[in-house]
């Protein structure tokens, strides 16, 4: 028998964890969308709302692809 102390496992927050994390991100992302075209930050609301578009279409690979990709740069 050892004395070695058990290990503390941390989990990394993931997508497949029914989803709530990535809700959560969209979520952020169509608010911010809003309230910069609202504050006429037109450049800012375009990018929020290209990440939006993407996780909701394509909700499996999350951020797995490229930013410049994401973002249509």
């Amino acid at each position: 028998m050892s004395n070695q102390r058990l290990a503390k496992l941390q989990r990394k927050a993931t997508f497949n964890d029914n989803g709530s994390m990535l809700r959560q991100v969209i979520t952020f992302a169509k608010e911010a969308e809003e309230l910069l075209e609202k504050q006429g930050e037109e450049d800012a609301a375009f990018y929020f709302g290209q990440l939006k578009d993407w996780l909701i279409d394509h909700p499996s690979k999350g951020f797995n692809e490229p930013t410049h990709r994401i973002l249509g740069l």
